[in-house]
């Protein structure tokens, strides 16, 4: 995949920052959002009505229901696409397997933070967001999801948001997910 090589080659330089940071003895700054610009709007919680692919679901807003809810594209990510019959497309790679990945976190009732960045939607009328997962990391501390689907393989990194303040986490969970070989990594090549 052309998108994989153009990756592989531009973590060589986050490997050198990764290593100044170490040796001027900052620690976390993998946590640390790169850019601190203005947010669209404050964060808000939510619950989950269903998700539609590997980096989309609806919220449950008014009673709404999977057709009529507010969509929300994780901000930061790519997961490879389900078919869509009624277009004629069929399912990339590893699009079913992102899906279900997503929908094994996102079950419906589950509640989500939004965090937002600079834009909130996109040109599909899309929420764009980082969801944040209260208390489901491994100490306890809210988990981001888009940073955990490219970490465990099951996403890549979307290039086409400009300035989004997660980048270096999602892009240092990119580099780990290639590096091991797991889930898209090991298959779609």
């Amino acid at each position: 995949m052309e998108r994989m090589a153009r990756r592989q080659a531009g973590w060589r330089g986050l490997g050198w920052i990764a290593v100044f940071a170490g040796l001027s003895g900052c620690e976390g700054l993998d946590r640390v959002p790169i850019l601190a610009g203005e947010r669209c709007a404050p964060d808000r919680e939510d619950r989950v009505v269903c998700t539609r692919d590997g980096d989309t679901f609806v919220l449950e807003g008014d009673g709404a229901d999977c057709t009529t809810g507010e969509a929300v594209r994780m901000l930061g990510v790519d997961a490879d696409e389900i078919a869509h019959p009624e277009q004629g497309t069929e399912a990339e790679c590893w699009g079913d397997a992102a899906a279900a990945w997503l929908a094994g976190w996102l079950r419906e009732g589950t509640t989500v933070r939004l965090e937002f960045d600079a834009e909130c939607t996109d040109a599909y009328d899309r929420t764009l967001a980082y969801v944040w997962l209260p208390e489901a990391g491994p100490g306890g501390e809210d988990l981001m999801l888009n940073e955990q689907i490219i970490r465990e393989g099951q996403a890549v990194v979307y290039e086409d948001f400009d300035n989004i303040r997660w980048a270096e986490p999602l892009y240092s969970a990119e580099a780990a997910a290639s590096n091991s070989g797991l889930g898209l990594w090991g298959v779609c090549q």
